[in-house]
C-alpha cells in the first residue's frame, strides 16, 4: 500500500512539473532553407497535476481559473478524466472537494451543459467543468482539491484518492508576446493582443487594443456574449468596449477575427501591469448572469504612434476657451458612397457662456488624400453653456471601395460669411487652425442595439426615444417586402415634428438594402409616441437574413432635412437588430393585432341576391375595432384583405378594407361603410359579384376566413378561422 502510495505522489509532482515548464513553450518554425527562425510562444494553462483512481486510470485538475465578483469570488475548474482500464467508470462514484488551506470548505458544482457526463467509457476520456463561490479574500494558492470515492464502508462514506493544491507560480495569464490557447463554448481557440496603443488626456488613459481570435479547431464558432475588461496591478476592472464583433459573429475553422477594444481608466491607477481579461456568461440554471473567465492577457506597453479613437484637445479664439472632445467616427453606406461622420462636442473651459464658433475643417486619409466636410450643428442651441456640452457632426464622403490606414480631422475656424456649417470646406476669409485629431483606420462602429430595446437620437430640441417593435414579411412573387415597425417618443417638453430619418436593412453578410420611410407628418406631443414603418422590396432568398436596422437622422445640404426636402446624407446613425418576426396564424377572427389596432369580428354571414345576370354575393359581419391611442401613426399603412376560401376549392371571394382612413386618422361618419373600417364597434356589409357563384352554391359546405395584411401591394396573413357558408358564426 505504501509503495503505491508514493508511486501516486510521484506521478502528481512529476506531471505538475512538467506542465508548469511547458505552460510557455516556444514553438519553432524553419525557413524553407531549413534554418531555424524567429520562435513564437504558445501559452497553455498549466495542469495542477493528476490523482490515480487505479492502475491505469486518474483524474487530471486543469483550467483552473479566478473570476472576481462583488459578493464572491467564482472559481472554475475542468477535471480530465482518462479511463485506461478495460471497464467503464461510474463519475458519480466519485467527487472533488474544494477547501482552503485553513479548512474553509465550499460547495462545488458541476457546470449545466456536463451535468450528465456520468460514464467515462473503456479506452475514453472526459472532460466535466465545475464551478464553486469563494470568499472574495482567498487566491488559487489558498484552494486545495480533494478528490474523493464514495465508500459507505469509510466512517464519513468517503476515501480520500488525493490532493492537488494550486502551487505560488501558477498563472492563468499569457505573458506578453504569446498567443493563448483556450476554449470558447468546448471550441479550441488561439488568442492574443496584436497592438496595444495608450494615449492619454488631462483625465483618463484611453487604451486601445486589437485582439486577434483564431478558431484552431474542427468546426465553426458562432461567438457567444462575451465581456472585455482591463484588470489593474490593484484588482480594478475597468469595462471595454469591442469593436468589429457583434451577436452575429461566427469564426470559421482556421480562420481569424480581429476586434478592437477601447475604454477608459482614470490617470489616478498605476499604467503598470495591466491586464486583458474574456469573460463569457455562463447559465449554471441558478445565476444566468454569472460571467466566467475564458481567456487572460498581459497587456504589453504601448508602442508606435499615440494613436487612440477618443481625444480631448482645447483652442482658444477672441471669445474665449474652448474644449473640443472627437467623440466617436463612423463610417456608413450612402448609397454608392460611403459617409465618414465625425462627432464633436464642445464645451467651455471657463465658467462662463461663450458664442459657438463659426466653424469648418476637413479630413485627410493617410496623411495624403484629403476629403471636404460639411458642419452640422446636431443641438438647437445659440451659444455654449457652462457645464454643458454642444455637439456637430463633420460629415464627409468617400467611395466604399476606398481603404485607408491612418485618418486626421481637421477642425477649423473661418471669419468669412461663407464659412462653417454646410459649405464643403470652401470658405472666404480668413481660417485658422484649431485642432487635430488624428487615429487608425479602426473606426468607432455604429452603436448596436438589442431587439426590444430602446435608443435616444437627436440632439437638444429633437430628441427622441426608438425602438423596434415588430418586424413583418409580406411574401410576394420574385421578392418579398421587409417592414420593420418603429416606435419613436418624444422626449421633448414641446410638441415636436418627427427627424427625418434615413433607414437601410442590413444583411447578416453585410449586404445593406435601402429602406423606403412612411412619413407622419403631424407633431407628436410631449411623450407622445409614433409608429413609423420602414420598408424594403429584398429578395426571397436573402430576406430571411436581414438582421439589422440602420437608422440615422437625415441632413440636407448641411442641414438637419425640414418639410418636403429629400436628404443627401445622415449623421448619428445607429443599428437595431431585429426581433424575431411573429410566424404563428392564430385559428381565431377575435384580438386580431394590428398593432396598434385590435380588430375582433363575429356574426360574420354569407348570402346570394340573384340578378337577371349576374348573383351578388352579400358579405356581412359585426366588428369591434379598438386602437391604442397614445400613437400616431400613418393611415395609409393599415389596410386587410378579408378572404373567404372555400375548402374544395369552388370559389375564393376577397375583399380590400381601410383602417381608420380618414384626414389626419381620425373618424368620418361620412365615410364609405363597405370600404372602411371605423374605431368602436360596428357593423360591415359589402356585395361582391360573381355570375358563376349561384351554380355552386350547392356544393358549398365550408370555407377558410382569412385576414391578411396588406402592405405596398403585398399581403401577411395574421388570421384564419373555418366556417360555414350562408351560416352566421358566433
Amino acid at each position: 500500500m505504501s509503495g503505491t502510495s508514493r508511486f501516486k505522489r510521484l506521478t502528481m509532482h512529476s506531471m505538475l512539473a512538467a506542465t508548469l515548464l511547458a505552460a510557455a513553450a516556444p514553438v519553432y518554425t524553419y525557413a524553407d532553407d531549413g534554418t531555424q527562425a524567429a520562435a513564437e510562444t504558445i501559452f497553455d494553462i498549466p495542469s495542477i497535476g493528476s490523482v490515480s483512481i487505479n492502475d491505469s486510470s486518474y483524474f487530471e485538475l486543469k483550467d483552473v481559473r479566478l473570476t472576481p465578483g462583488s459578493d464572491s469570488n467564482l472559481v472554475t475548474f475542468t477535471v480530465k478524466a482518462v479511463n485506461g482500464g478495460s471497464t467503464d467508470i461510474q463519475f458519480i462514484d466519485y467527487w472533488v472537494r474544494l477547501q482552503s488551506t485553513t479548512g474553509a470548505r465550499f460547495t462545488v458544482n458541476v457546470m449545466p451543459q456536463d451535468k450528465d457526463k456520468n460514464i467515462i467509457p473503456s479506452g475514453g476520456t472526459q472532460e466535466i467543468q465545475f464551478y464553486a463561490n469563494i470568499t472574495p479574500s482567498l487566491t488559487l494558492a489558498d484552494l486545495q482539491f480533494n478528490v474523493i470515492r464514495w465508500d459507505f464502508s469509510a466512517a464519513d462514506y468517503q476515501r480520500s484518492l488525493g490532493t492537488l493544491s494550486v502551487p505560488e507560480t501558477y498563472t492563468t495569464v499569457a505573458p506578453v508576446d504569446s498567443k493563448a490557447n483556450f476554449k470558447i463554448n468546448k471550441t479550441s481557440m488561439q488568442g492574443y493582443i496584436k497592438k496595444s496603443h495608450v494615449s492619454k488626456n488631462e483625465e483618463n488613459y484611453l487604451p486601445s487594443l486589437l485582439l486577434v481570435l483564431e478558431n484552431t479547431d474542427t468546426r465553426s464558432l458562432k461567438l457567444p456574449a462575451l465581456n472585455f475588461m482591463i484588470r489593474t496591478q490593484d484588482g480594478l476592472l475597468y469595462p471595454l468596449q469591442a469593436a468589429g464583433i457583434n451577436e452575429n459573429t461566427t469564426i470559421d475553422p482556421l480562420m481569424t477575427k480581429e476586434i478592437t477594444l477601447s475604454g477608459k481608466l482614470p490617470r489616478s491607477i498605476s499604467e503598470e501591469g495591466w491586464q486583458l481579461v474574456v469573460t463569457q456568461a455562463a447559465n449554471t440554471g441558478e445565476n444566468a448572469n454569472l460571467n466566467v473567465a475564458v481567456a487572460e492577457f498581459a497587456v504589453p506597453q504601448s508602442t508606435g504612434d499615440q494613436l487612440s479613437t477618443e481625444k480631448e484637445q482645447s483652442f482658444s479664439n477672441e471669445d474665449g476657451t474652448y474644449v473640443a472632445k472627437l467623440e466617436s467616427i463612423q463610417r456608413v453606406p450612402w448609397e454608392d458612397e460611403d459617409l465618414l461622420a465625425a462627432a464633436i462636442s464642445l464645451k467651455t473651459k471657463d465658467n462662463q457662456s461663450l458664442p459657438l464658433p463659426n466653424l469648418t475643417g476637413y479630413m485627410e486619409l493617410d496623411d495624403s488624400v484629403r476629403v471636404d466636410i460639411k458642419v452640422i450643428q446636431t443641438d438647437n442651441v445659440i451659444g455654449v453653456q457652462p457645464n454643458k456640452e454642444v455637439h456637430l457632426q463633420l460629415l464627409g464622403r468617400i467611395p466604399y471601395t476606398y481603404e485607408f490606414s491612418t485618418l486626421t480631422v481637421y477642425l477649423q475656424e473661418s471669419d468669412g460669411n461663407n464659412g462653417g456649417s454646410g459649405n464643403g470646406g470652401s470658405q472666404s476669409g480668413t481660417v485658422t487652425d484649431l485642432v487635430a485629431f488624428k487615429l487608425d483606420s479602426s473606426l468607432d462602429s455604429v452603436p448596436l442595439v438589442n431587439a426590444h430595446e430602446h435608443y435616444q437620437i437627436g440632439g437638444i430640441g429633437r430628441s427622441g426615444n426608438y425602438t423596434i417593435h415588430s418586424i413583418q414579411t409580406f411574401p410576394g412573387k420574385s421578392s418579398d417586402v421587409v417592414t420593420a415597425q418603429v416606435e419613436v417618443q418624444n422626449l421633448e417638453k414641446r410638441a415636436n415634428e418627427l427627424s427625418k430619418l434615413v433607414a437601410h436593412f442590413k444583411g447578416s453578410d453585410g449586404t445593406v438594402y435601402p429602406a423606403t420611410i412612411s412619413e407622419i407628418k403631424s407633431k407628436i406631443s410631449p411623450s407622445g409616441k409614433a409608429l413609423l414603418y420602414v420598408w424594403a422590396n429584398v429578395a426571397k432568398d436573402q430576406a430571411p437574413n436581414i438582421t439589422q436596422l440602420i437608422v440615422g437622422e437625415g441632413i440636407t445640404e448641411g442641414k438637419y432635412t425640414q418639410g418636403d426636402a429629400q436628404p443627401d446624407s445622415y449623421v448619428n446613425a445607429v443599428s437595431f437588430f431585429l426581433p424575431k418576426e411573429q410566424t404563428n396564424v392564430p385559428n381565431s377572427i377575435k384580438d386580431i393585432e394590428i398593432f396598434p389596432y385590435t380588430l375582433s369580428l363575429s356574426r360574420v354571414g354569407t348570402s346570394v341576391e340573384i340578378g337577371q345576370t349576374t348573383s351578388n354575393v352579400k358579405v356581412s359581419f359585426d366588428y369591434n375595432l379598438e386602437k391604442n391611442s397614445q400613437y400616431v401613426v400613418n393611415p395609409e399603412d393599415y389596410k386587410i384583405v378579408v378572404e373567404m376560401a372555400d375548402l374544395d376549392g369552388l370559389a375564393t371571394l376577397s375583399k380590400t378594407l381601410d383602417i381608420e382612413k380618414s384626414a389626419q386618422g381620425q373618424n368620418d361618419n361620412n365615410t364609405d361603410n363597405q370600404s372602411v373600417l371605423k374605431i368602436g364597434e360596428n357593423k360591415m356589409e359589402y356585395y361582391l359579384t360573381d355570375s358563376d357563384f349561384i351554380y355552386k352554391t350547392r356544393s358549398l359546405k365550408k370555407y377558410k376566413l382569412n385576414i391578411y395584411q396588406l402592405f405596398q401591394g403585398e399581403k401577411k396573413l395574421i388570421a384564419s378561422k373555418e366556417l360555414d357558408w350562408f351560416v352566421y358564426s358566433d
